[in-house]
């Protein structure tokens, strides 16, 4: 729904404004005849739409490349995440929940290869209206390591979605009878559905490097989504193909000393005319490192900046043993500041990791990450 942070004159996610009192001042009507107008016209024109979009992308994996499905220490892994984007500001606020889960699967005779299968769900809803689109998709990822220190993925991703609105919270032009709005008027505009269905494919490229016995390690990759560009629109006479999606990332970790490392982060995105890079790192501090009492700690923060708009985003983080919880806040510093009070919005993290204790005859299996 929302790859990149917009601005509110846009139709594609502007659902209504609400009116505080029955008789509006005339110079104010223009302005508010113009709002309604637009939202009417949203439904009428093609929609150009985009994906939902994180701060925390690389807690997102299968949302930046299906090659990461599975790629990560444990051999089960659930990840949920949480954005809630312009809640202070005067329209109603996005609102994000992605929950994914990933598995590796391992072959006997091939120990420096796997496979890992993952599967995802999301939600995103924004405005009076509450445009929103529910996802559901499956990945999959083929690991092949060069090396004990060299690893190359590649991955596909399916997914069906349904698209939709709901018409109580809105209001249209022609509810405006000399110059005072009428909430029973009739609406007259035609809708033939308030909501759509369609699938979506994705494919990505993953390189996973590490030294062996240090915490130093980089993924750097990139993915492609919406390739089949599939048609969003409500109407049966319109169509509205979705963009694809494009995703580059290069996300480093350098111990610095026993007990320190660095951080790193960096990744543009693209759809359409509308590019998003975000760039960022922290230090974390190992407070314990003793196997399956592993206790971590990070301060960190980010930059976003793209063609709309940007916010700085400082973040912290806490890890122990196979649980991690990530906070970050988005604050404001684009021309949408006025209306958010450089508020952006609040986004969690959380990740747990499960590591199978295995038998003596599968000792053999290399792990690879």
């Amino acid at each position: 729904m929302h790859l990149f942070t917009k601005e509110p004159n846009f139709p594609s996610r502007l659902m209504n404004f609400t009116q505080p009192e029955p008789v509006l001042k005339r110079t104010y009507m223009k302005a508010l005849m113009q709002l309604c107008v637009g939202v009417a016209l949203f439904y009428a024109w093609p929609l150009f739409s985009q994906d939902i979009h994180f701060s925390q992308y690389y807690h997102a994996p299968q949302h930046i490349n299906p090659a990461l499905t599975a790629i990560n220490p444990g051999d089960i892994s659930f990840t949920a995440n949480y954005r809630s984007q312009w809640r202070s500001s005067l329209y109603e606020p996005y609102t994000t929940v992605f929950v994914s889960a990933d598995r590796k699967f391992y072959l006997r005779k091939k120990d420096n290869q796997l496979f890992g299968g993952g599967l995802m769900i999301y939600y995103d809803g924004a405005g009076d209206g509450n445009l929103n689109i529910a996802q559901i998709g499956l990945s999959g990822s083929y690991a092949y390591a060069f090396d004990r220190e060299n690893v190359l993925s590649l991955g596909l991703q399916a997914s069906f979605s349904q698209r939709a609105f709901n018409l109580d919270g809105l209001s249209f032009d022609n509810q405006y009878i000399d110059g005072i709005y009428d909430p029973a008027a009739p609406v007259n505009e035609s809708f033939q559905d308030l909501r759509t269905y369609f699938p979506s494919f994705g494919a990505g490229l993953n390189f996973h490097g590490k030294q062996h016995n240090k915490r130093t390690r980089m993924d750097i990759g990139g993915g492609v989504f919406n390739l089949n560009r599939p048609n969003q629109s409500f109407r049966d006479d319109v169509k509205s193909a979705l963009p694809m999606r494009f995703t580059v990332y290069m996300m480093p970790t350098i111990q610095l000393f026993s007990h320190l490392d660095l951080a790193l982060a960096g990744s543009a995105q693209f759809q359409g005319s509308y590019v998003e890079a975000l760039g960022g790192g922290g230090l974390r501090i190992h407070l314990s490192t003793r196997r399956a009492r592993e206790m971590a700690v990070m301060l960190g923060g980010a930059y976003r900046f793209n063609s709309l708009g940007d916010a700085i985003i400082p973040g912290i983080e806490f890890q122990y043993a196979g649980f991690l919880l990530g906070l970050t806040y988005d604050i404001n510093i684009s021309k949408y500041q006025a209306a958010t009070n450089r508020n952006g919005g609040p986004e969690l993290a959380v990740r747990y990791l499960i590591t199978h204790v295995r038998t003596l005859d599968e000792f053999r299996i290399c792990r690879l990450f």
